[in-house]
């Protein structure tokens, strides 16, 4: 619930509202009240009622201080800290204290004909009923701040992870790119070996730079596909078939960076090798907003001691990252059956 509210901007609005409504009934409904109705009909021609005036005044030296020292010192400092037996210890002292400031007040500066005596039972009730909200109000806002906190720390793992995540994901791409520019360098002539270093420093670009926001232009994120589909293709020449198709408009969208490479890495790097005809197919098709991406690849039989120890980190990785940032927000079905390994990726992207 709290994460759907800007914390600090509802909690400001709340005090700010809080305090202005507090105030005002506390202050104005004795203007109401039928003792001040009457006190006007028998002073027609006063502006501003006697009694109403010691209200004020009592107020201002009781009620309000009270009510803020409870708020801001009690209740964040010795609740919080020193536990409730202590706090309500407090709460009596400090009613006590301006129980006595109170009755001080009526002895010595009102009239003798509105003197209440040394004791006045009605006069700790206000005290005691600004205590109970003063006392509500400050440990709401110390709820509000705790889940903010939580809200805080949340995001800040999240961007820990998401980090990591990345800094993971890159050096794993990075390895396997440079196997397969190895071998392009080595085995194509020079024109093509300059054209396989000037799609790599375009990927290595985006690895480096871009991938380090939050969020990219769709357009980024298919240009780098291409890029690597394309190197891929000249790698294998006509020994691999990888059909690339796009569908829709790309503009107007943002992605998280790197997040559907690791799909077409993963087909290359498992349906290829040991692959009668290998085929693969990437699929990319948005429609205002929503972006469905398929890729497919043939499979064959890789012996065990083939196996590569990396091999799914880039899957689980990119799993792991759409739970964090797109959660309830796309759905991913994989079909792994002994001959075609098909992911199909369906997911809301924003837009800007």
């Amino acid at each position: 619930m709290w994460r759907a509210w800007n914390l600090p901007k509802t909690k400001l609005t709340f005090k700010v509202l809080f305090n202005l409504i507090l105030w005002g009934l506390w202050i104005g409904l004795p203007l109401l009240s039928p003792v001040h109705q009457t006190h006007e009909n028998e002073h027609p021609h006063e502006h501003v009622n006697p009694e109403f005036s010691e209200h004020i005044w009592l107020e201002l030296l009781t009620v309000v201080p009270l009510f803020y020292i409870i708020t801001l010192v009690l209740v964040p400092h010795v609740f919080k800290r020193l536990g409730v037996l202590t706090f309500l210890a407090s709460l009596l002292g400090i009613i006590t204290l301006f129980f006595g400031i109170q009755t001080l007040y009526h002895l010595y500066f009102l009239p003798f004909d509105r003197h209440k005596g040394f004791f006045d039972p009605q006069g700790i009730f206000p005290l005691v009923m600004i205590t109970g909200i003063a006392s509500t109000y400050g440990l709401l806002l110390e709820f509000i701040n705790f889940e903010a906190e939580k809200e805080e720390r949340s995001n800040e793992q999240l961007k820990s992870e998401l980090s990591f995540l990345r800094s993971q994901i890159s050096p794993h791409f990075i390895f396997n790119i440079l196997n397969s520019i190895v071998y392009l360098i080595r085995t194509k002539a020079d024109k093509q070996a300059e054209d396989v270093t000037i799609r790599l420093s375009s990927l290595m670009r985006y690895m480096l730079y871009d991938s380090d926001q939050s969020m990219v232009s769709l357009d980024r994120e298919l240009e780098y596909l291409r890029n690597y589909v394309d190197l891929q293709r000249m790698r294998f020449e006509g020994d691999v078939t990888i059909d690339f198709e796009v569908h829709g408009t790309v503009r107007g969208c943002r992605i998280e960076p790197m997040l559907l490479i690791p799909f077409v890495e993963n087909a290359v790097k498992h349906g290829v090798s040991f692959v009668q005809d290998p085929y693969i197919q990437v699929v990319f098709s948005i429609d205002h907003g929503k972006l469905i991406f398929q890729v497919k690849n043939k499979k064959g039989k890789m012996k065990d001691d083939v196996k590569d120890e990396s091999s799914g980190i880039g899957l689980k990785n990119v799993l792991r990252r759409l739970d964090l940032l797109y959660p309830n927000q796309h759905v991913l079905t994989i079909c792994d059956t002994e001959e075609v390994f098909e992911v199909d990726l369906q997911m809301t992207l924003q837009q800007h």
